[in-house]
């Protein structure tokens, strides 16, 4: 990013921002990483969530970032080449933003036809499985991009590595990812259209693919 580029940034103000919301804590950076200038983060450690609020040179965008977990994606809404607009967007949604990430308040409408709160395998999953911590269950989805929810997330903070199933309701199918010392891998071995395919393809790879993530 060029030092012309940063100076213009560093000196863009954002009104009366609080200290803490909902728990959440402001982390105001001001500073280049990469393509990107981070102007500040509000971020809870206990729950591993946070947001980023940032500029992002390559699209010449305003952006907004959401971490769950080791997850992070972009809340579309936010995208503005206009700084006015965008400060006008924090000021209104932000709180609403961050307030959301403490869980799902009501299952969307797809996950229970789809009967996700009533798979007996998903609420049997244990709380620790070779290492990994359930940080996200069938019984309280997260709602990522493009109509994709989080079912499953099992995480090791301490390694940066997770292994997350997805369910897309635009495709009606479910699909698994791997992070791996924050190295992003798709894998086909969870691949299923049905609870019940679904169910026998996590009993008799889920523990393997997570021994094979720690390797």
């Amino acid at each position: 990013m060029k030092d012309e580029t940063k100076t213009k940034l560093a000196a863009l103000n954002f009104d009366n921002l609080p200290a803490n919301i909902d728990g959440f804590t402001l982390r105001k950076i001001y500073a280049a990483d990469e393509d990107k200038f981070i102007f500040f983060t509000y971020a809870d450690d206990a729950t591993h969530c946070a947001v980023k609020i940032y500029f992002h040179e390559e699209t010449h965008e305003f952006k907004v970032s959401q971490r769950i977990g080791l997850t992070e994606f972009c809340l579309t809404n936010f995208f503005t080449e206009d700084f006015a607009h965008f400060k006008a967007l924090i000021s209104s949604e932000l709180v609403d933003v961050i307030k959301n990430l403490r869980g799902v308040k009501s299952l969307n409408r797809f996950l229970r036809e789809k009967k996700i709160d009533a798979w007996s395998y998903g609420l049997e999953l244990p709380a620790t499985l070779e290492g990994f911590e359930l940080f996200i269950s069938p019984a309280a989805p997260v709602e990522v991009t493009n109509g994709s929810f989080i079912v499953i997330n099992y995480a090791d903070f301490a390694t940066n590595s997770d292994f997350v199933l997805y369910y897309n309701i635009y495709t009606d199918e479910f699909s698994g990812e791997t992070r791996i010392n924050g190295a992003t891998h798709v894998i086909y071995t969870f691949d299923a259209k049905t609870l019940d395919e679904l169910t026998d393809k996590l009993k008799n790879h889920l523990a393997a693919e997570l021994k094979a993530i720690r390797q």
